[in-house]
């Protein structure tokens, strides 16, 4: 679906009058059907990667294909791909419905007023389609983003950081859009900073640091269990006393959270028994992607480690 091989890309800074390297030999691969996140630091190259994969940057050096062709302005290609940035820049005076199919009629695609409606309706647009942009949210115009891909029904879609700056409510309804044009069948990249949407949303993830791909992996890969460690949650009855085994104890008035040693799990549960604990939880300890992450760009764990040694994995 998308290929990225041995990719730089290199600026030259005006003031400066040197190089600067915003990809340094990235090299992944997207499948079809994929829910793949771009992850790094500010910086890392997540944009720049991008960019390439939609043609609107050539690379210094190196090979991007997209569905089998190389993305370049004007080609067949973008008749099935949609793209999103992080600040949607659009005529202000229009209103949520006219700028809804106004860029979509860019597609060169007969636009129904039908499809419009549908597509305002599921996204909660409908009572706002007289809205002039200016007096929108910008969760709003994201949605009048969005609206545009249901209606065209992309092959490929690109975010860049979707959700930076959503209110909660927003970045709920919003990622069950994106699941629902995932379903249908869109490989989706995304490139984002908030993790823990990540987790919730996508199958594949490439970390990349200094321009290149440090680990590209299976998500379920990077949330590794640890099969020596439980994590527990329990109700402390405000006495104070946990067992001495636990480590990494956390109190948050009466609820206490903690680590607890396989090796302990029956003489913790004994203890549960007889003193009347409340257990609210109890199950192995999970890396999450935050933890892999800040272990494989702080150099604590090699990024074999980080994915558990996964010989499917591609690391650099």
């Amino acid at each position: 679906m998308i290929i990225a091989e041995d990719v730089h890309m290199h600026f030259r800074t005006r003031f400066l009058r040197r190089k600067v390297r915003a990809l340094n030999g990235l090299t992944l691969e997207v499948r079809d059907g994929d829910f793949f996140a771009l992850v790094g630091q500010n910086g890392a190259g997540k944009s720049t990667a991008m960019y390439c994969f939609l043609g609107l940057l050539r690379p210094t050096s190196g090979k991007v294909e997209v569905r089998g062709q190389v993305p370049e302005l004007g080609c067949r290609l973008y008749k099935d791909i949609a793209y999103l940035p992080e600040e949607p820049h659009y005529h202000l005076y229009l209103t949520v419905e006219e700028a809804t199919r106004y860029y979509s009629s860019l597609s060169g695609k007969r636009v129904s007023n039908k499809a419009i409606n549908e597509s305002l309706e599921r996204l909660g647009l409908a009572q706002f389609k007289t809205l002039p942009l200016a007096k929108c949210s910008k969760g709003m115009k994201q949605k009048v983003g969005i609206a545009q891909c249901l209606i065209h029904e992309p092959k490929v879609l690109f975010l860049d950081e979707p959700t930076r700056g959503l209110d909660p409510l927003i970045v709920r309804e919003f990622r069950e859009t994106l699941r629902e044009i995932h379903k249908r069948g869109a490989t989706i990249v995304m490139n984002s900073h908030v993790l823990s949407e990540i987790e919730m949303l996508a199958n594949r993830v490439a970390i990349i640091e200094g321009g290149k791909v440090v680990v590209q992996d299976e998500l379920q890969n990077l949330l590794t269990l640890n099969q020596e460690l439980y994590s527990v949650v329990f109700d402390g009855n405000g006495n104070g006393v946990v067992p001495e085994y636990l480590t990494a104890v956390a109190r948050t008035g009466n609820l206490v959270r903690a680590l607890l040693p396989k090796a302990r799990l029956s003489d913790f549960m004994e203890v549960v028994g007889t003193s009347g604990l409340l257990l609210h939880e109890c199950s192995l300890k999970k890396t999450s992607l935050e933890e892999s992450f800040f272990k494989i760009i702080k150099g604590d764990a090699t990024p074999a480690e980080a994915t558990g040694g996964n010989r499917g994995a591609i690391v650099s």
